[in-house]
């Protein structure tokens, strides 16, 4: 496994705490949470730093392939396509639905399940055609994802060229069997969104404050997909040491150390 570092802690001046980083870490980032110009001159930094994995996460709090309205939806998603070649980008991690489906009935939900399968194809055949690798992530929302387990792995079926990012702490969250995800997708896993939470809260923290049992997760990761990468996505984590103290604990974990 190789790794990398999400912005999501990294926000306004906290920015730059990222350029301490160095080996072996990679970069994904909030494409949405920053400029263009701003993405652009981290990346150049970072990249004299590091040679680790880049990876964008696309827009999604005025995206979503669910709602009722397309509006500019697959505009909006194409925007970081120049930075994704800019850098070398390996994956660019897709949302499989939004804040649509906070309400509804079953119903409702089924519909909205349909069109976001509908514009998820839509967008692999544009990511396609623009050399670009798009990851679908399953999320959770309360109770109630869109998706469960068996309908996220059905859209996989339904999809069977997108890849798929395993978002770890939405799993717990949305009560999801990750290691049937593992052996199931296989090698369509190209990351893992790394966090841990009680098994209710999506609160994005490190690994070893919640429930998680990592050394099955590394015995899936070494079994069915060694080539994934895995993103450190921490909510409220800007120390470095942290992070490198965590990607050996998980080096232990999958025997590496």
């Amino acid at each position: 496994m190789r790794y990398s570092i999400s912005t999501c802690s990294f926000y306004k001046f906290r920015l730059r705490r990222l350029l301490e980083i160095g080996e072996p870490f990679g970069v994904e980032i909030f494409y949405e949470f920053g400029s263009e110009d701003q993405w652009r001159s981290l990346m150049t930094q970072v990249g004299e730093r590091t040679h680790g994995p880049f990876s964008i996460h696309a827009p999604f709090a005025f995206a979503d392939v669910a709602d009722p309205e397309e509006g500019r939806l697959f505009e909006i998603m194409k925007r970081p396509f120049d930075l994704y070649h800019a850098f070398g980008g390996e994956f660019y991690v897709v949302h499989s639905y939004g804040e649509s489906v906070r309400d509804g009935d079953e119903t409702y939900r089924r519909d909205c399940r349909a069109r976001a399968a509908e514009r998820l194809a839509r967008l692999q055949d544009i990511c396609a055609a623009e050399g670009v690798t798009m990851a679908v992530e399953n999320l959770c929302s309360g109770a109630r994802p869109l998706f469960d387990e068996e309908q996220f792995l059905a859209l996989f079926r339904e999809l069977p060229d997108v890849k798929c990012v395993v978002d770890v702490g939405h799993a717990l969250a949305g009560k999801m069997d990750i290691s049937r995800l593992q052996q199931a997708l296989g090698g369509r896993i190209c990351a893992y969104h790394l966090h841990d939470n009680d098994g209710r809260h999506d609160s994005h923290r490190r690994l070893g404050e919640g429930i998680m049992d990592w050394q099955s997760f590394a015995r899936g990761c070494a079994a069915y997909t060694p080539e994934a990468v895995g993103v450190f996505e921490y909510l409220d984590c800007t120390d470095m040491a942290a992070y490198r103290a965590d990607m050996d604990y998980l080096d232990r974990c999958l025997g590496r150390k």
